[in-house]
């Protein structure tokens, strides 16, 4: 075989390659885009505030970071939802509790921050919040459908599962324990102790 002969074979091979890579591109190259470019959003539990409300009747709020990794990819239209709720049963079982869900929490300043939010540096929204001399700990929800409980009572322990969605992606599930004594105080560390908030593993 000649020279010229391994030559036009290589070229043939090159040739051919970059047709394939081209039609590729062609196929699949907006999906990869995507794929590379598109948002990465994360939920995670924040720090608590204990803060009043319009009645100065001050109330611990339980909050939600909602983040995104891809900081030069905002994330439009996010909204963070109460995707799952479940009960501790008397036998240790957890239980689900079915709603028509899921129904989207509250931003931190929903009478301030527009319900669908463009996701670059981070936001927080308010899953549930507990006022100073009640009883039972109040979801925060734009709306709540008919079948769906709206508090945990003292002596409950209840799994709440999270996830933030936007236009073209979501975030993990996130899910969070909750139990509560009925004890409320204003001190940061002995309610921690009372109302019992963890991520689960």
């Amino acid at each position: 075989m000649t020279l010229f002969e391994k030559w036009s074979i290589v070229v043939g091979i090159a040739g051919a390659l970059a047709t394939f890579l081209a039609v590729m591109v062609a196929l699949f190259g907006e999906k990869i885009r995507q794929l590379w470019s598109s948002p990465k959003l994360q939920v995670r539990l924040f720090e608590p505030s204990v803060t009043p409300n319009n009645a100065g009747v001050k109330g611990w709020y339980y909050l939600l970071q909602v983040s995104n990794q891809s900081r030069s990819n905002p994330a439009a239209n996010v909204r963070v939802l109460l995707s799952k709720i479940e009960r501790k049963a008397p036998d240790g079982f957890w239980v689900e509790e079915p709603f028509s869900g899921p129904v989207q929490v509250m931003w931190r300043w929903p009478q301030f921050m527009a319900q669908y939010q463009t996701i670059g540096p981070p936001q927080i929204a308010t899953f549930a919040c507990v006022h100073q001399n009640e009883k039972e700990i109040s979801l925060r929800s734009y709306w709540f459908p008919n079948n769906m409980r709206r508090s945990i009572l003292p002596g409950e322990a209840v799994r709440l599962s999270f996830v933030a969605a936007s236009d073209v992606s979501e975030s993990d599930v996130r899910s969070v324990d909750i139990s509560w004594d009925g004890k409320w105080t204003e001190d940061r560390e002995e309610m921690k102790k009372n109302l019992r908030i963890v991520e689960c593993a």
